[in-house]
């Protein structure tokens, strides 16, 4: 159910600004109008959140996996001075792995000429002796070797390249020093030098990753350091959407209708004045979702999704879960699959009691799961297997070996298109109920007589190939009659033009909804395939028994994950699109995020 909202207009003075905010986000029950303006208080303190939200990403991504140690101080005060701690060894880590790239690059460089030291060589040249390090092709070694006085000598040498040294007691004319291909070296080009320094690099960089994820076990402190960091910034932005008008301030917003009441009783107390009317039908209205113990559960999805009902549309989140758990339960279509996902739920749902956010996908889940299981055991696949040797596992007759029998295929088929029928349907008479008016009703009732005459022309087409009932042409004659009389503006020509397009759309509605035997048809046969492979394996030799046990687990752990991709694309496509579109549905609605105080953390255990 969307929670009816209103508009509201508050009023108070404007030298009481700060204390009215506060009392209103003490409150919680009012989102305001987003401001026009952005102040420099509250672009700083977006600036304080960006970092505080990037150090704890940070953190949370070094933060090893069976860290279970939280400090007993898990205030926001403990949670700046971790953020600002971290923040200076992470900019500190930066510094040295740039350094570290730097001195690995120098090393590089010098590798080739093995451990010396640049010194020597400057003593060598004080004593007489002089040496060039080289590198160049092979036509300027070639060259370099017909120079008299000096003496050549190979380090390395490749297709095209040579790295060698030149040893001469005498100077030499600097045009010929100029001709050699002469290694430039650093003042500091000492390889010895250069691994010391690296190595105290490392040694720091080590000592900052252990300091980091010390600091990264305090999560909770960082958490609450961000919310409070966060509401600073709501509250600059509220008090930015606060109009000034002389000595009175101006604040708007929604507050859902049973928290009028509330509103009201704290203007009293503070002294606001209040104007509050209905929504205009051109405001955006934030979407307040009141649901039930059972249509609470599909929640998760729409988080996932990121999609609301409109405000001035229905809530059909009862009916989406329904047609998503037989959706899910279809496209999966094995019950051992369906016992994975539901021991995965049981374990979520255990570790939910540290982490509450967990509780709510982990409910769904299960759903899904027991879903899933009982059209396995229908159908009589578990784990891709419908019968162990010569042992039939026992199904529904009409549901059994569908992959491999015509005729229990024409059935899944056909449940298929009763789920179609049934749920566009359903879509339109949501439809009425809402709109309320005999026009509305006589124009869905119409396209519902077409949805069912599609049905049966589907079904005549495709799973049963028979001669067509009579009864389809009256409900194609009288669907459209309804449709073209009630639903279609014979003065708009672009109306009269999408009408035919309209209704090859209905006839492809119904007809989409094949995708759920189709999925759950490959799904069948990737897994049967997957296990002839793996018992064609272990009947060669019983040494290729593991052999086989691996490329059935590999195979399953691959369609397991194509299913859940299919759930994705196909069991969410049919209830946001097709079914939206006959209930008339847009997602277009915003959730309500009234101003209002955060749920600081007290400790690890209590974190969402």
């Amino acid at each position: 159910m969307i929670v009816p909202m209103k508009s509201v207009t508050l009023l108070a003075l404007a030298s009481d600004e700060k204390n009215a905010l506060e009392a209103l986000r003490e409150l919680g029950v009012m989102q305001l109008l987003p401001a026009e303006r952005r102040s420099v208080s509250a672009q700083n303190s977006a600036e304080q959140l960006g970092a505080a939200l990037h150090i704890r990403q940070q953190l949370e991504s070094i933060r090893p996996e069976d860290a279970s140690v939280e400090s007993t101080d898990c205030s926001s005060s403990r949670g700046k001075i971790v953020v600002e701690v971290a923040e200076r060894l992470i900019d500190r880590k930066a510094e040295l792995e740039s350094k570290s790239g730097i001195l690995n690059q120098r090393l590089n460089r010098l590798a080739v000429w093995g451990d010396f030291q640049k010194g020597t060589l400057d003593e060598l040249k004080k004593k007489g002796v002089s040496v060039l390090l080289c590198s160049g092709t092979t036509d300027e070694f070639s060259a370099a070797e017909n120079i008299d006085g000096i003496n050549l000598f190979v380090i390395r040498r490749s297709r095209d390249k040579v790295d060698f040294a030149v040893v001469f007691t005498e100077e030499l004319p600097a045009e010929t020093v100029a001709a050699l291909p002469v290694f430039k070296l650093a003042d500091d080009d000492d390889p010895a030098g250069l691994q010391r320094e690296l190595d105290a690099v490392k040694d720091e960089l080590q000592k900052i990753g252990d300091e980091l994820q010390a600091l990264s076990c305090e999560s909770s402190a960082v958490e609450n350091y961000c919310r409070e960091l966060e509401e600073l910034y709501d509250f600059d932005r509220a008090a930015d959407a606060m109009s000034e008008h002389g000595k009175i301030a101006v604040l708007r917003g929604f507050v859902p209708e049973p928290e009028i009441d509330s509103l009201r009783d704290a203007a009293k107390k503070q002294g606001w004045g209040l104007f509050i009317r209905d929504p205009k039908e051109d405001e955006e209205v934030p979407v307040l979702l009141k649901n039930n113990k059972f249509t609470r559960v599909i929640k998760p999805l729409f988080d996932f999704l990121g999609i609301a009902p409109g405000y001035r549309e229905i809530d059909i989140s009862g009916g989406i879960l329904i047609f998503f758990t037989i959706f899910y339960a279809i496209i999966i279509g094995d019950a051992g699959y369906g016992i994975l996902f539901g021991l995965i739920s049981l374990l979520g749902l255990r570790a939910a009691r540290k982490k509450p956010a967990l509780k709510a996908p982990m409910r769904l889940l299960f759903i899904l799961s027991i879903a899933a299981t009982v059209w396995g055991a229908l159908c009589g696949s578990w784990f891709g297997l419908s019968q162990i040797g010569k042992w039939q596992i026992p199904a529904l007759a009409c549901f059994r070996d569908f992959a491999s029998s015509s005729a229990k295929q024409a059935n899944i088929q056909f449940f298929c298109f009763i789920l179609a029928v049934v749920q566009l349907s359903a879509g339109r008479i949501w439809r009425v109920i809402r709109e309320r008016s005999w026009r509305s009703a006589g124009q869905h009732l119409g396209w519902m007589l077409i949805i069912w005459g599609n049905f049966f022309l589907t079904i005549r087409l495709i799973v049963y190939p028979g001669e067509f009932p009579k009864f389809m042409y009256g409900l194609y004659g009288v669907g459209l009659l309804l449709v073209m009389v009630c639903g279609v503006n014979w003065k708009n020509a672009a109306d009269i033009f999408q009408f035919p397009f309209d209704i090859i759309g209905s006839f492809t509605d119904v007809l989409s909804y094949i995708r759920l035997f189709a999925v759950g048809l490959a799904g069948a046969c990737i897994a049967g395939s997957f296990n002839g492979m793996a018992f064609d394996l272990s009947a060669v030799s019983a040494w290729l028994i593991p052999a086989g046990l691996l490329v059935a687990l590999v195979g399953h752990a691959l369609n397991i994950a194509l299913a859940l991709l299919s759930v994705l694309v196909h069991a969410v496509r049919l209830n946001t699109l097709e079914f939206s579109n006959h209930t008339g549905l847009s997602w277009s609605g915003q959730n309500f995020n009234p101003f209002k105080k955060k749920q600081f953390q007290k400790s690890v255990e209590n974190k969402e």
